[in-house]
């Protein structure tokens, strides 16, 4: 049978990029061929992650030979660009030119509510990358993994009040639909819990210097941030403590911003920064040893939340063709997905009816072993973290 995989990589000035692999001999016919787009961001403010999503996507189909169930897998990779313009365009030409039924991403949130709709009008089913937004749901075309953004970070904030013990807090937040709803979500636990958030502060997508918003900062006794990955949460970390600030911070998706290159620029400034986290590569179990070896032999690194997310959310896509008989519609596929029970790198998953998955949540921070800096085993685990506002 022959297997191949298409990757088209459009960049900012909309070039495509087409590299088609083949591998064995034989034909099949072209309509049994299962089409998989996937919206990544690989220009724009979080370019970097773009690689790290596409490589954990990669490493899942090349474990099945780019096959499932008797039906070779083309894998259509576009540029969303950080931009919800660009991810609606890219989104609009997998389905009505390459004719696909299931995509993975995009990223952000503000995306994910403007192709919600779309989706299910195409009875397409999109997965998200790092969360997803509460707000889609009633339109069941997303499988949201790990689970909505403030049911992430819910258990969090009350973690800073319970257990870290910090009374009140400043976030500082990215001001679009996913960070603000990750700052929601810890607020809520934060104040449900006893605290008080004495300001929050949203900062423009992309912003270069965060200097003027840090001088604004009020006194608390923690600093709450949230921003749109390791770029910006790099430079907020140094420009807040050149700023003379010693207080103590928090973070959310620690996973996905301190990646192995962000910690290796940011060293012993990050040490001691306590952040949930959806995984991290030193999880102790079968799965995640041979998710991390994969990874390692691919992209000769360690990885991330992002190389893990979108290796799972692939598997689950796999699983549920594999019920299926290879049969990617929707109709088919949503069932097949919402009744999946699977073990992954990052523990076990389930979903609800509306297709938000049950994970687990860590608190992580940096650590450094030997001469590397490094994202820690569990210091805190929640278990079967679950959508407070789902049966």
């Amino acid at each position: 049978m022959k297997k191949f995989v298409t990757i088209l990589l459009a960049a900012a000035m909309a070039a495509i990029f087409v590299l088609p692999v083949y591998a064995g001999g034989g034909s099949e016919p072209e309509e049994e061929v299962i089409k998989i787009g996937a919206l990544l961001d690989f220009t724009g403010p979080v370019a970097d992650l773009g690689p790290k999503f596409q490589a954990g996507i990669e490493l899942a189909l090349e474990e099945v030979g780019y096959e499932v169930a008797g039906h070779p897998i083309e894998l259509i990779v576009e540029d969303s660009a950080t931009s919800v313009e660009a991810a609606v365009e890219k989104y609009k030409k997998l389905v009505d030119k390459d004719k696909i039924n299931l995509c993975i991403g995009p990223l952000m949130g503000d995306a994910h509510l403007a192709l919600a709709p779309l989706a299910a009008e195409n009875k397409v089913i999109i997965t998200s990358l790092i969360n997803g937004m509460y707000d889609t749901i009633k339109y069941k075309t997303y499988i949201i993994y790990p689970t909505t953004v403030d049911a992430q970070t819910y258990p969090f904030g009350k973690y800073t009040y319970e257990k870290l013990g910090h009374k009140s807090a400043v976030v500082i937040a990215a001001d679009y639909a996913g960070k603000r709803g990750y700052a929601d979500g810890f607020i809520k636990g934060f104040q449900e819990s006893g605290g008080e958030i004495v300001q929050e502060i949203y900062t423009p997508l992309g912003t270069p210097d965060y200097s003027p918003y840090i001088s604004q900062m009020k006194s608390a006794d923690v600093v709450m941030y949230a921003l749109e990955g390791p770029g910006p949460v790099s430079r907020f970390i140094y420009q807040y403590r050149q700023a003379g600030n010693e207080g103590p911070l928090v973070t959310i998706t620690q996973d996905g911003d301190y990646t192995p290159e962000a910690l290796a620029e940011l060293k012993d400034i990050a040490l001691g920064i306590q952040g949930e986290a959806s995984y991290t590569w030193k999880l102790d179990n079968p799965e995640n040893k041979k998710f991390v070896d994969g990874i390692k032999k691919k992209t000769g690194t360690v990885p991330s939340s992002s190389e893990q997310n979108a290796y799972t959310l692939t598997k689950i896509l796999l699983a549920a063709l594999e019920k299926t008989g290879g049969d990617d519609s929707y109709n088919k596929m949503w069932g097949a997905i919402t009744s999946l029970k699977m073990n992954t790198p990052a523990g076990p998953v389930s979903f609800t009816p509306e297709g938000v998955a049950i994970t687990h949540m860590y608190v992580t921070q940096a650590e450094k072993v030997g001469n590397n800096y490094e994202i820690s085993a569990p210091l805190f685990t929640v278990e079967n973290v679950k959508d407070w506002r789902l049966k």
